[in-house]
């Protein structure tokens, strides 16, 4: 973790959060760990459910979702792109670089404006499952994070031939304060996400 160039890293909340997990003892990147372990139980934690449409094929949807360069896709007005890892490559990539396709194993650090952008904080992710069959993409938030969980996006065609989205997202923290703050800063985040995703896909989705 100490070869990560943060003069590459334009938000000094995503560089303090590297120091912080350093300075726990986090040396490398396989010291890092998701929230949500496999087998976790599911009823500790709250959730959140949320539904986007996009008017275009499950198909040409999904692929968009998978093939859209990482760094575009995280890059809204409250969202910034820090950098990423992946396991699968042992490769850091920033900013100016371009990772084109999702998969397992990469861990993504982003800086969110909150609070009407007064606050700025660090969060982290590993993308830790993607299933063509069932289409859904899931996510983890890294042990050591404010706060913990998951979160899956379910892919389904409509009978109009469009595609639902729906958000499910599994959290907790360790302060209730932050839990009840939670959905409203999430609702914010996400809806931002998805929109910049039909932003920068729109030419190729029916109007």
């Amino acid at each position: 973790m100490s070869e990560v160039d943060t003069l590459r890293i334009d938000y000094p909340k995503v560089k303090d959060y590297l120091k912080r997990q350093m300075a726990e003892g986090l040396q490398t990147f396989d010291n890092l760990k998701p929230s949500f372990q496999p087998g976790s139980n599911i009823e500790d934690y709250h959730v959140i459910d949320r539904e986007f449409h996009v008017k275009d094929s499950l198909e040409k949807v999904w692929n968009d979702y998978l093939n859209t360069v990482l760094q575009e896709s995280w890059n809204t007005k409250k969202i910034g792109f820090g950098f990423c890892y992946s396991r699968n490559k042992d490769s850091l990539y920033y900013a100016n670089d371009e990772v084109r396709t999702i998969v397992p194993g990469l861990v993504v650090y982003l800086n969110l404006k909150v609070l009407f952008g007064m606050k700025q904080l660090a969060v982290a992710f590993e993308i830790t499952q993607i299933d063509p069959e069932d289409k859904m993409i899931e996510f983890s938030y890294l042990a050591g994070n404010e706060t913990e969980g998951k979160q899956q996006l379910f892919f389904r065609p409509t009978n109009k031939g469009s595609t639902l989205i729906t958000h499910l997202s599994y959290y907790r923290s360790k302060s209730k304060a932050r839990d009840k703050l939670y959905p409203l800063l999430h609702a914010q985040l996400i809806n931002q996400f998805h929109r910049n995703m039909k932003l920068i896909n729109k030419d190729k989705y029916e109007q």
